[in-house]
């Protein structure tokens, strides 16, 4: 068997993961990232090449969420009242990707929802965050996996299978099992549960 990569694989704990990330985002490129559920493909939210080409990789189409650092950037890029603001903080955090309606020319039009919505997510894990923090926009957060099949959470499987098709894996040791984040959609002033 060919065991050739193009991917690059670098420790999250290396100080120079977060930098070498931020140049492949801002190349176009793809990167694998951990969260605290799910390994993720991360791309710049605002390319549309480089949403297109996740989108090969994954053999899908359609709506992508995406990783914000703190609340802040969430409400600048949505449309959300005073009300509204309040049940979101209550609720984008950790495990949660809260669905609501944003903003245009803040990120692809080709990752939002028919409806002109978005995923949000804020994971507990600090290497999305610094990495977005850094960048000073989203980047997507999406499992990795083909379209229809289980998300991947151990490194060596995620190379095997999709190490020519990323630039560069950060390596957190393999993740425990995880269904990935619980999905909610914000219908004025209550959530609506979509994935548990």
């Amino acid at each position: 068997m060919d065991n050739t990569y193009s991917a690059n694989r670098i420790l999250v704990s290396d100080p120079n993961a977060v930098p070498e990330a931020k140049n492949i985002i801002q190349s176009g490129g793809v990167i694998v990232y951990p969260t605290d559920t799910l390994y993720g493909f991360g791309v710049d939210a605002t390319n549309g090449k480089a949403i297109k080409k996740l989108n090969h990789i994954k053999n899908r189409s359609g709506p992508i969420s995406i990783l914000i650092n703190n609340l802040e950037m969430g409400f600048k890029i949505t449309k959300l009242s005073p009300k509204q603001k309040k049940i979101v903080t209550e609720q984008l955090r950790g495990f949660n990707t809260v669905i609501v309606p944003l903003k245009t020319g803040f990120v692809h039009p080709i990752i939002s929802a028919q409806d002109n919505t978005i995923g949000l997510r804020i994971p507990d894990h600090n290497f999305g965050i610094d990495l977005v923090s850094q960048l000073g926009k989203p980047i997507t957060t999406t499992s990795v996996n083909h379209s229809g099949l289980p998300p991947l959470n151990k490194v060596d499987e995620i190379m095997e299978l999709f190490g020519s098709s990323f630039d560069l894996l950060i390596d957190a040791g393999d993740l425990p099992p995880s269904k990935g984040s619980k999905v909610m959609k914000l219908k004025e002033t209550h959530f609506e549960i979509i994935r548990n």
